[in-house]
């Protein structure tokens, strides 16, 4: 999907906001684990099926990625960056926003870039995050 270990992260984010979750699995690695403000994730299976259940229903979403720091060592990479998110109603009225620092690592799979893991945790929030979106183990 990307050869640049500096764009996956801004892709991933891309394609949430735009709504195109049938790209997802390909950023990441089969057993993939992720530790969000939402749960503890295992598989790429349950973190896609998680990504949709918490932004399929939000008509607009913008997530701003700054900050991306890559630290490459071979096949695998360091990655950290900020994540601004901000969900909107049908009127583009913010109804939940929040920062988050990402970090995560990267695996090189064939010619491209994957996420192997990598947390997101919460620096701050406006807005009340619905408990449905606890992630199912």
């Amino acid at each position: 999907m990307t050869s640049s270990p500096d764009l996956l992260i801004p892709r991933i984010f891309a394609a949430i906001d735009d709504h195109r979750f049938d790209d997802l699995p390909a950023f990441y690695t089969a057993e993939v684990r992720a530790d969000t403000a939402v749960g503890h994730i295992s598989g790429r299976e349950q973190l896609v099926a998680t990504l949709r259940a918490i932004h399929e229903p939000v008509p607009v979403l913008q997530h701003l990625v700054t900050g991306v720091i890559v630290d490459p060592h071979g096949d695998e990479a360091d990655v950290r960056a900020n994540v601004v998110a901000t969900f909107c109603d049908e009127e583009h009225r913010p109804t939940l926003e929040g920062a988050s620092v990402w970090r995560g690592r990267l695996r090189r799979t064939e010619q491209t870039w994957r996420v192997s893991e990598f947390s997101l945790d919460l620096v701050w929030t406006r807005g009340t995050m619905p408990t449905e979106w606890a992630a199912s183990s």
